[in-house]
């Protein structure tokens, strides 16, 4: 742990960490007051559901633009006004909400417009700060960033609800835009050039339209045995296990008896297990077999879902607190462990379109929530969490079976040389080339360590 504390010896990393804190805990507070305006709106399963769809269709269809931007444009810049205007958005929907013009279709068409945002801006994010750390640090860079994520999971869920109970929905949204105008004042102080900071001075290549360089990033992890892998088995999981949480309302309330303070508390004892998760992934930066760790994670993820069903049934509250902690600790750690072994897999002219395609297969968590939130208002909510949790466990014995060789070996990235202050000690060995100028590193210097590629 104290290795991956290093991270913040850097004070760009300590700048966008903050401002990503602020981010995180904006979007935890609005996802609770969606979900509970929702539920207040229609009491039905699938149109909480179909709240959440209006959020994953745009990044549906805008992901791989975003990537795309992202690896074209100056992210830092990219960033800054996808927050602010999530923040303006948010402060336009607290208003609504307090002058009772709220409406289930309004609040349709805020989903579409916020999730449009996130697509354009969260594939420039994660990159930015991988190119500020450099490769060996990425691990830990990441692991810090989820770890403040879900400590706002822990956190932002509670007092959504304090805030809910004590002034309404209309005080949710407007905290939350306050959060995202802190974030985007963080992100003023962060210097702009640092993707071309972390290439050394080093131009990238002419670029095509924006389809075409999507359509470069597709063929790239397409044709990457490694990178396909990854994105598949973090489909698995974004499609089948994670929905759950749009069934939390209605469950909580329909299922086990309890108000908006106790869906609340699930959802923090959620948020306690993931950034517990997230600590423990940031310990494994040298550890060879993290692909190992993955795969346990998510078998024990889809037994968490499958506990929920069981354990709230015989325990009530009690047996659903500790199954959504088991289910946070599991799911975090996996996608954190996949997040961090995609991006150290790629090469960061990719980054933005790689994290974009990894975002597109995050998107089929919110599409998925509208079948699913109709299953369970047919079925009932303990039912659909178990076929869930099935479907996982079937998954992961799939993957075991097809994929041993790289589930339970020992498993080393390739280097590639990035990172800003990586670039600079790179560029200052290369010296000056015969013509005066800093010699480049040729594609094939940047695919040593490779050689099965």
């Amino acid at each position: 742990m104290r290795a991956a504390l290093v991270v913040f010896d850097d004070p760009i990393y300590r700048l966008l960490w903050t401002s990503s804190l602020f981010s995180f805990m904006g979007m935890n507070v609005q996802m609770v007051a969606r979900a509970l305006l929702a539920w207040e709106l229609t009491e039905s399963f699938g149109a909480v559901g179909a709240i959440s769809l209006s959020f994953g269709l745009p990044m549906l269809l805008f992901s791989l633009v975003g990537g795309s931007l992202a690896d074209r444009l100056e992210k830092r810049n990219l960033s800054l006004a996808t927050q602010s205007a999530t923040g303006v958005l948010a402060l336009g929907t607290a208003v609504l909400v307090a002058t009772g013009a709220i409406t289930f279709e309004l609040l349709f068409a805020v989903g579409l417009v916020q999730g449009t945002l996130f697509a354009f801006g969260m594939p420039a994010r994660g990159p930015l700060m991988a190119e500020v750390v450099g490769r060996d640090l990425l691990m830990s860079a990441m692991a810090m960033s989820n770890a403040a994520m879900n400590a706002t999971r822990l956190l932002g869920p509670a007092a959504a609800a304090v805030m809910v109970a004590t002034g309404g929905i209309e005080l949710a949204y407007f905290v939350q835009a306050g959060m995202y105008a802190c974030s985007s004042a963080i992100l003023l102080l962060v210097p702009t050039g640092l993707s071309a900071l972390a290439r050394g001075g080093i131009a990238l290549p002419p670029r095509g339209n924006v389809f075409a360089e999507i359509g470069h990033g597709l063929h790239y992890v397409a044709t990457d045995a490694r990178l396909r892998l990854l994105v598949g088995m973090l489909f698995i999981v974004t499609f089948f296990a994670m929905p759950y949480v749009v069934l939390l309302p209605g469950f909580v309330q329909e299922d086990l008896g309890r108000g908006d303070a106790a869906y609340g508390v699930l959802q923090s004892i959620s948020g306690a297990g993931a950034l517990v998760g997230s600590l423990l992934v940031a310990t494994l930066t040298t550890f060879s077999r993290k692909p190992l760790v993955q795969w346990g994670a998510g078998i024990l993820g889809g037994g968490g879902l499958v506990l929920l069903a069981v354990g709230s049934r015989e325990y009530g509250f009690t047996g659903a607190a500790a199954a959504v902690l088991v289910v946070g600790l599991a799911m975090t750690a996996y996608q954190t462990l996949n997040n961090a072994m995609t991006m150290q897999e790629s090469r960061p002219e990719y980054y933005g379109r790689v994290m974009s395609i990894n975002m597109l297969t995050f998107s089929a968590m919110p599409v998925m929530a509208y079948p699913l939130g109709a299953l369970a208002d047919f079925f009932g909510a303990r039912e659909t969490f178990m076929v869930q949790g099935a479907i996982v466990l079937g998954f992961m014995a799939l993957v075991a079976l097809v994929n041993r060789g790289y589930t339970f070996g020992r498993h080393e990235p390739p280097v590639f040389p990035i990172g800003i202050s990586a670039a600079m000690e790179g560029v200052a060995r290369a010296g000056h080339g015969h013509d005066g100028q800093h010699e480049p590193l040729s594609a094939g210097h940047a695919g040593e360590g490779r050689p099965d590629r």
